[in-house]
């Protein structure tokens, strides 16, 4: 083959773009897969981010190996860290984690499993398409996946086969052995697929073929690990300077590693093949298309755990470092009316996003408990102004509301399990219970409010020992089911739900105090009563929507990451920057 004529380009390129559009959507048909039969698990893991910097390196690896993407997880740490769910300080052992648990894709696609690809094909298609439990549908889906991934490394193989006698290529393959080269490749290539996955691919391809010396595969990989680094940056674009840091503590920690193995590639190429399977009655390219699939995978994995386990002790300077790169601005103050907790990153993993929506919806009940007193205040004694105002804050808890059930609409349209289809339409209907008792506070009681002030009629003095207990208590009772969204509690939602009888006596204690208090006997006794009774009638309707919206937290999962930052650190929380070496 003397020359480039002799090349069908057209075909080659037709089955690499081929093949890696197959590696591309098999990992993700594996991913979501793995995700959902990962289920709950993945929201354990991300508990013990904040116990301390091993634990978070094995929760980075964990999630990552079972995302399929160091990309996804850093995203994630970004959203968590732009929401103020994670430090800073507790991201930088996830992300270097996460390069660790990416490279569970590459040692399982160095497998010369050819043979058994259309076995997982049909395997899965089937379990996935006639399986009647659910979690054998997700297996068949993972093997779907697996299969596809196997099948595009085939036709990438098959179109850089003709490049074994090809001189022209074989020569640029010899011009990689300089590193500068093969990082710069490797790094654009990976930040335009967005998968070190498909770099490693690749490179596995080449391998298979006898086509590329270990050296050079070596440079693609360091160089795909920067170009990883490219989606997590994006991701930080729009959001708060944490957000930023946290793209680039992962940039810094994967420059950082290529940097000292760029200067020692042929030494780190000697000790991978000391400790990886060898070929020996082998020559050549037969050779090279036998041992570096293997090498090529061990030299990534070897590359992040070493990297890992010497910055690792450097995690606060590379911190510190990363925040005067990106300088945090003064916060400006959060418009109630804007989600704090809900990112669009975590709309295709519902395990993930459920629990930022029971943040939000705590939040909401944190705003709705508030118009809830402010509106009884305005409704007793309130002026024109007064009024303006609470309707103005109501806007806010509106807005939120209408996010949140958007939000828990679009979370629907993933591929969520059963488990997870319940759970969003737990949340859906705890954000429409919320938002009946904000109705009743602002429009309910603003009304009752304005036909107080029209008449001229005066009901604060009717509030006496028995209307105070009756609504201290139905607040009371709103605050534990607020905190039962965040944290599910059966005994405290028991407590709810069986309180009816006692809010009912109260609620009639109430009402015997007013008729006492009032005799009756005119026209302005009898207006006064009814604006008094409509408000406890109010007040009883909050009581059976909090009873409601308890019911509906009974199986959800307790959020425990939002004590990180919202509530005060417990004992064991991580450590801040500045108290790391």
């Amino acid at each position: 083959m003397p020359n480039g004529d002799a090349l069908n380009v057209i075909e080659m390129g037709g089955l690499l773009v081929g093949g890696l559009a197959l590696f591309l959507y098999g990992l993700e048909c594996m991913t979501a897969g793995l995700k959902a039969i990962a289920g709950s698990r993945l929201q354990s893991l991300l508990g013990t981010l904040t116990a301390s910097r091993w634990r978070g390196v094995l929760a980075g690896a964990g999630i990552t190996a079972l995302l399929n993407s160091s990309t996804i997880t850093t995203v994630l740490l970004v959203g968590f860290v732009s929401a103020g769910l994670l430090s800073l300080a507790q991201s930088v052992p996830v992300i270097m984690g996460a390069n660790i648990g990416s490279t569970l894709t590459a040692q399982i696609i160095a497998f010369n499993i050819s043979a058994v690809t259309p076995f997982l094909l049909a395997g899965g298609f089937v379990m996935q398409a006639f399986a009647r439990k659910e979690l054998l549908r997700q297996l068949g889906g993972v093997l779907l996946g697996l299969g596809l991934l196997f099948l595009g490394i085939e036709f990438m193989g098959d179109a850089t086969r003709p490049l074994r006698n090809y001189q022209p290529f074989i020569a640029t393959m010899q011009d990689m052995r300089n590193p500068a080269i093969g990082i710069l490749i490797g790094a654009l290539f990976t930040a335009v697929v967005q998968s070190s996955a498909a770099t490693l691919a690749i490179v596995i391809a080449l391998g298979s073929q006898g086509l590329i010396p270990l050296e050079s595969g070596i440079a693609l990989i360091l160089g795909a690990n920067v170009g990883t680094c490219g989606t997590a940056l994006l991701a930080g674009i729009g959001k708060n300077a944490e957000a930023t840091q946290v793209g680039i503590v992962h940039l810094l920690f994967n420059v950082l590693g290529v940097l000292f193995f760029a200067f020692l590639i042929p030494q780190f190429a000697d000790l991978v093949r000391a400790i990886s399977p060898s070929a020996p009655e082998l020559t050549g390219a037969a050779r090279l298309a036998a041992e570096t699939p293997r090498q090529a995978a061990n030299a990534h994995t070897i590359f992040s755990v070493f990297s890992t386990a010497i910055l690792i002790w450097f995690a606060g300077p590379i911190g510190r470092l990363a925040q005067r790169l990106a300088p945090a601005s003064p916060r400006p103050l959060h418009d109630p009316g804007v989600p704090r907790y809900l990112d669009d990153a975590l709309l295709a993993t519902p395990t993930l996003g459920i629990p930022r929506v029971q943040l939000e919806l705590g939040s909401l009940g944190t705003q709705v408990r508030e118009l809830l007193e402010c509106s009884a205040q305005v409704a007793l004694n309130g002026s024109a102004q007064d009024i303006v105002t609470l309707a103005d804050r109501d806007n806010s808890a509106e807005a939120l509301s209408t996010a949140i059930l958007a939000y828990i609409g679009r979370l629907s349209d993933a591929n969520e399990s059963e488990d997870e289809s319940r759970q969003l339409l737990d949340l859906a209907r705890i954000g429409a219970g919320l938002d009946a008792i904000r109705e009743v506070a602002t429009t309910s009681m603003l009304a009752l409010s304005q036909r107080r002030m029209a008449l001229g009629a005066d009901i604060e003095g009717m509030r006496n020992d028995q209307t105070t207990a009756f609504a201290r208590t139905v607040l009371g009772y709103f605050d534990e089911t607020r905190d039962a969204i965040v944290h599910p509690d059966a005994t405290a939602v028991g407590r709810i739900v069986g309180a009816k009888a006692e809010i009912e006596a109260l609620a009639g204690a109430a009402r015997e105090s007013i008729v006492a208090a009032l005799p009756l006997r005119s026209a302005e006794d009898v207006r006064n009563f009814r604006l008094a009774n409509d408000m406890l009638e109010h007040m009883n309707e909050v009581a059976r929507l909090s009873r409601a919206v308890a019911k509906a937290t009974t199986k959800l999962r307790d959020v425990r990451m939002a004590e990180g930052a919202e509530a005060t650190p417990p004992p064991n929380t991580a450590p801040t920057l500045q108290e790391m070496p």
